[in-house]
């Protein structure tokens, strides 16, 4: 293999630190580019986006990264907030963004809450073209409408693929169904963008019921579940060349991301050098001594 892909980060988990700060850390941990979010919640949202992203884009050019994409959630936004978001990305020259996803609360009628989410993708598929923008539903695991690939797909039924298109993250997948190759051929023109993080399952008793229960944890690339080789012989048996983001998303009953920085940015250096070492075929020169 040859180096064809951009490395971006989902930059979740240091979307708090000022913006320079923020980029000399990406830059300095090996990012290509940068995958940020930009949502309700996050430090810049869609509301603000237009007055903000320009000078991020800026801040982030400065230090050699390009932004890529954005997460958003334009799902749940009104059609007037997002109308003004899509025509900054526009302006700014994003073409791809992550839309939001469709949880399903207990107790909730699914059936209701599928054709709703087929109403509103409809509305959003509208506005995506209007601006020239594309976006993509993430796979999720858990109790959503986006489960894996197949449901996706059913959300989308009859959806342009130019426009609404599906985040295929593999390191769900692995909890959810469907492996790379199954995964990758269903999507077919739906594949629209791509993310890493690996979980492990991690098994205990309930104290209540004594019952063997699990639920997933999020670790390095290396250590997880995720069959990354695997993934990326996929990726590339379909032609796909856009960049892959790197979800930083580490967490376990004995580590936050939000609490533990520095050791992210260490685990977050060694997870870009092996996915490099994924998709060139070989080790990068500085591979170990990243690696300790």
């Amino acid at each position: 293999m040859t180096n064809q892909f951009k490395i971006i980060a989902f930059s979740k988990w240091c979307d708090h630190l000022p913006l320079e700060e923020q980029a000399k850390s990406l830059k300095q941990a090996g990012f290509d580019g940068v995958d940020m979010p930009c949502r309700p919640g996050s430090a810049i949202t869609h509301a603000t986006a237009p007055k903000s992203l320009p000078e991020a884009k800026r801040i982030l050019a400065g230090h050699g990264l390009s932004l890529d994409r954005l997460v958003c959630d334009i799902v749940s936004e009104s059609d007037d907030v997002n109308e003004r978001f899509l025509a900054c990305l526009s302006d700014l020259g994003i073409r791809k963004i992550r839309a939001g996803g469709f949880p399903v609360p207990p107790g909730t009628d699914i059936k209701t809450v599928f054709d709703a989410a087929r109403r509103r993708l409809e509305t959003i598929e509208y506005l995506l073209e209007k601006h020239g923008v594309s976006a993509g539903i993430q796979n999720h695991s858990g109790d959503c409408l986006e489960a894996n690939i197949s449901s996706v797909l059913r959300l989308l039924e009859g959806r342009n693929p130019k426009w609404l298109g599906i985040q295929y993250d593999p390191g769900h997948l692995t909890l959810s169904g469907e492996k790379p190759h199954l995964a990758i051929g269903l999507m077919g023109d739906y594949l629209h963008s791509v993310n890493f993080k690996s979980p492990r399952q991690e098994y205990f008793v309930e104290r209540e019921s004594g019952r063997l229960a699990y639920c997933p944890v999020w670790v390095p690339l290396a250590d997880g579940m995720l069959d990354v080789p695997a993934v990326m012989c996929a990726l590339l048996a379909v032609g796909y060349r856009d960049p892959l983001s790197i979800h930083c998303e580490y967490r376990s009953h004995f580590f936050r991301v939000e609490k533990h920085p520095d050791d992210v940015f260490r685990i977050v250096k060694e997870d870009v050098a092996y996915l490099r070492a994924r998709h060139t075929g070989n080790k990068p020169q500085n591979y170990e001594e990243t690696m300790r």
